[in-house]
């Protein structure tokens, strides 16, 4: 739920020592200037307007900018010009600005990283695919590396495919005991392509990714390890 609003500042206060009040004829008038802003979660994103009022201290009148005295109206609107809005009411931006700068350098990073395991793949790397013809929701499969021979690298289908990348394998999930050869160089045209959408090479068992089950077709008296055909 995000949390939102407008809100107001006071970014100058100063006395009117020569302004008469209309209302009780006194000099005794002070301006107070207001920065309007947007707020998220309370943190000032940005401003968008600035008002001002002019308050009697002796009777308490309170004159917005439409029923100022015509004659202090071009005085009001120069003293708002020249008053800067204070750089913390951008602190939303800020941290917006910082945000992108933050997740742009980390994704540069992590495909860096990615590229690397691709063009020095390891056994147990798991590839996370998307596959863009399968006419369900199930687009997303995994592939797991079970070996690696020269420029062939030999990996393992997991059981089931995902409506999204998944970052946990259900108990009944798993990686089959059996294998297929891919090239490497397609894999790099596979990520190129954003068929491979990420590579992983750190994880734990809490994830199921080093779960191994038993491929259905497989005759139960077959070995363990077999190639798919």
């Amino acid at each position: 739920m995000i949390i939102y609003g407008w809100n107001s500042k006071i970014i100058k206060q100063a006395p009117l020592e020569n302004l008469v009040c209309e209302n009780c004829q006194e000099k005794n008038s002070f301006l107070t200037l207001y920065s309007k802003y947007v707020h998220i979660f309370w943190i000032p994103f940005f401003p968008y307007k600035k008002e001002a009022q002019i308050s009697c201290a002796q009777c308490q009148k309170i004159f917005d900018e439409k029923s100022m005295p015509a004659d202090q109206k071009e005085k009001i609107k120069a003293l708002k010009r020249s008053v800067p809005t204070p750089k913390y009411m951008y602190s939303g931006l800020f941290l917006l600005a910082l945000a992108i700068g933050y997740f742009s350098y980390a994704g540069s990073q992590n495909k860096k990283k990615e590229l690397t395991y691709l063009q020095e793949p390891q056994q147990g790397d798991v590839y996370k695919n998307y596959d863009e013809t399968e006419t369900t929701e199930f687009k997303y499969y995994l592939w797991k590396v079970t070996d690696v021979v020269g420029d062939s690298v030999y990996v393992s289908p997991s059981s089931y495919s995902y409506d999204g990348l998944p970052t946990k394998l259900e108990p009944e999930d798993g990686f089959y005991d059996a294998y297929f050869s891919v090239h490497k160089s397609l894999l790099k045209e596979m990520y190129d392509k954003g068929e491979i959408k990420t590579v992983l090479r750190e994880y734990g068992p809490e994830t199921g990714f080093d779960r191994l089950i038993a491929y259905p077709l497989l005759d139960s008296a077959s070995t363990s390890q077999q190639v798919i055909n």
